[in-house]
């Protein structure tokens, strides 16, 4: 789509763009995130999709201009936070599961505390904050008439990691279930702040309101268990690219680079076990475990550790097209132009196409 990236990632990235670095911590920090590794190119999870859709034409109750700025919080433990489940400030929800909702506002100032109504019951598993969620969603700024985000209007449900997305739909969507629909009232430290935005940019700002469908989720435990089956097969070729990956499939692993060995001029991928699922197709987004080396191991990560798992779409990393669902694999990319970033590897277990 023709958005820009989901805003939480305030820090410089420090890897190629398609490739960022894990995010380091749980929900606690946001840090450089694997960003657009796992985002499909459809999401911009409530950080509004095409700028054209944007609420120019909205009346917030509290206009930015006259707001005091918010910046966005980071570092965020939802354990702390007050989550109401109603308000009446909240606005009226009108349509059927499974379309774009409309909403009609009830003329009073947001609430200041994250707050998530249930408007259907689910009956499914309910949500962690460590999980890839399937939903259907469209995000309005407060008292705004025009939605800013809508994959109802893109006509699939979009798969997103709750670690990559900001505090209010990580906390806020945490333990609700599959199969529910909520409303959601995001204050502006928990979105994308308020009265920062550079002028045109097309950023939501503000409090901001949500309507979101739980479609399905994917666990760590579902990627450990789909991968766990995958039948070793590339040791030879990593050891020859000087690649260790310790921890069998479906476990958590760590990946190092042997010191002298040659870097990637281009993306490289091995499949170092492979799995029974489907083959990839060509824009398939898959949740997957992930750990990380920068080719001189100086920086290292895992999702493992740091709880979450990512997401990651075929169409941004060649070689992966035709991998079968449930793999291990080892991705090797070269250093970005200019030297902004370095060399890096790369070993990820690949839960089941969403």
């Amino acid at each position: 789509m023709s958005g820009w990236r989901t805003a939480h990632r305030h820090e410089r990235q420090v890897v190629p763009s398609f490739l960022p670095l894990p995010t380091v911590g749980r929900a606690k920090r946001r840090g450089p995130a694997l960003g657009a590794l796992v985002l499909s190119a459809a999401l911009a999870l409530g950080a509004c999709g095409d700028v054209s859709e944007r609420a120019s034409d909205a009346t917030p109750t509290t206009p930015a201009a006259t707001a005091s700025p918010v910046k966005p919080l980071t570092g965020v433990d939802c354990s702390t936070l007050t989550i109401d489940s109603d308000s009446p400030a909240l606005p009226a929800v009108s349509g059927d599961p499974g379309a774009q909702p409309t909403l009609t506002w009830s003329g009073q100032a947001a609430p200041a505390n994250l707050t998530v109504k249930t408007l259907n019951e689910g009956t499914g598993d309910a949500v962690a904050s460590t999980d890839v969620v399937t939903a259907s969603y469209v995000g309005w700024e407060w008292g705004g008439n025009t939605a800013f985000d809508s994959s109802y209007k893109r006509g699939a449900p979009t798969p997103f990691s709750l670690q990559q997305v900001v505090p209010g739909w990580t906390c806020g969507l945490a333990g609700h279930r599959v199969g529910e629909r909520v409303l959601m009232s995001i204050p502006p430290e928990l979105g994308y702040g308020q009265g920062i935005a550079k002028p045109g940019s097309g950023k939501p700002e503000g409090p901001l309101v949500f309507v979101v469908e739980i479609v399905s989720k994917t666990s760590p435990q579902d990627v450990d268990s789909a991968v766990s089956t995958a039948t070793p097969e590339g040791e030879d070729k990593a050891a020859a690219r000087g690649i260790t990956v310790t921890g069998a499939p479906g476990t958590e692993s760590t990946i190092s680079v042997a010191s002298g060995a040659t870097e990637p001029t281009e993306p490289e991928v091995i499949v170092l076990a492979r799995g029974t699922g489907q083959p990839l197709t060509a824009n398939s987004t898959v949740a997957a475990n992930v750990a990380y080396s920068t080719w001189d191991g100086s920086r290292t990560g895992s999702t493992w550790k740091d709880g979450g798992l990512q997401t990651v779409n075929t169409a941004q990393i060649k070689g992966l097209e035709g991998v079968p669902a449930g793999s291990r694999v080892i991705v090797l990319t070269p250093p970005a132009r200019g030297g902004s970033a370095p060399s890096l590897a790369y070993v990820m277990d690949l839960g089941k196409a969403l």
